[in-house]
């Protein structure tokens, strides 16, 4: 499989995720069985799927059925693609994106790998066909690239949005309203996001704690950490860990 990062793919069984929003375009599509789901306050129900522009509140009930949830980061050239692929819609239902034959192959080829029926199975598979690299996507301005890269650069230590200003040789004020005329959201939001795709690396590391997750990606302590979590996620990180199944995860 292709490694990404700005992918994050996980498969859960036996859960139900509450209202949440967050910075990442989001393919989700049930293996199995249908489930309901709440996708911009409208409710649904029996749907395979959907895909979901980045801040939109959603939630899904799936008690019965095995979910694969791809989350792309809204700021990548992937995610800029995903987010042109909706034009002015919020989200879609699988069922407008890909025939019913495309999903079915897809779920197939999945039980297949699990049954050791010597069948590949590459989870990002089905949304390979909505993305092309040679897109027409409108380039970042170069000064909102430099902050993003100082954020990721610097993540483990507390980030003042001036500092960032000055290394990018534009003022506070100028620097927020641009952020946010660009990538959608205010630039604190931003950092608080890439430090929920620092925590999550970290927690997936072997002998690394929640608590040591928290504090490696500068949360005040691992209660602020849960709440952030599950404010983006809809799931505590330990009910996650325990239901989930991580096949790719931001940066690994």
């Amino acid at each position: 499989m292709t490694r990404s990062e700005d992918i994050l793919a996980i498969l859960v069984k036996n859960i139900g995720v509450n209202l949440h929003h967050h910075h990442a375009v989001q393919l989700v599509i049930s293996l199995d069985e249908p489930y309901k789901a709440i996708l911009d306050c409208q409710e649904f129900e029996d749907i395979r799927g959907f895909l979901i522009d980045s801040d939109i509140p959603h939630a899904c009930q799936s008690a019965n059925a095995t979910v694969l949830v791809i989350s792309i980061d809204a700021t990548s050239t992937k995610g800029r693609i995903l987010k042109q692929q909706l034009s002015n819609d919020k989200f879609a239902l699988i069922d407008k994106i890909f025939s019913a034959e495309e999903i079915d192959h897809f779920s197939i080829n999945y039980w297949r790998y699990c049954n050791a029926f010597n069948t590949e199975f590459d989870p990002l598979d089905l949304i390979y066909s909505l993305y092309d690299e040679q897109n027409n996507v409108v380039s970042l301005d170069g000064r909102s690239l430099a902050a993003i890269e100082f954020i990721n650069q610097n993540i483990s230590q507390t980030i003042q949005v001036i500092n960032i200003a000055q290394h990018v040789d534009l003022s506070e004020s100028r620097l927020r309203h641009l952020f946010s005329e660009q990538i959608g959201i205010p630039i604190t939001s931003y950092i608080l996001w890439t430090r929920i795709k620092v925590a999550l690396r970290e927690m997936l590391t072997p002998g690394v704690s929640l608590a040591d997750a928290a504090h490696r990606a500068n949360f005040a302590d691992h209660a602020h950490f849960t709440r952030t979590f599950k404010r983006m996620f809809g799931v505590s990180p330990s009910l996650l860990l325990k239901h989930g199944q991580f096949l790719q995860v931001f940066g690994l």
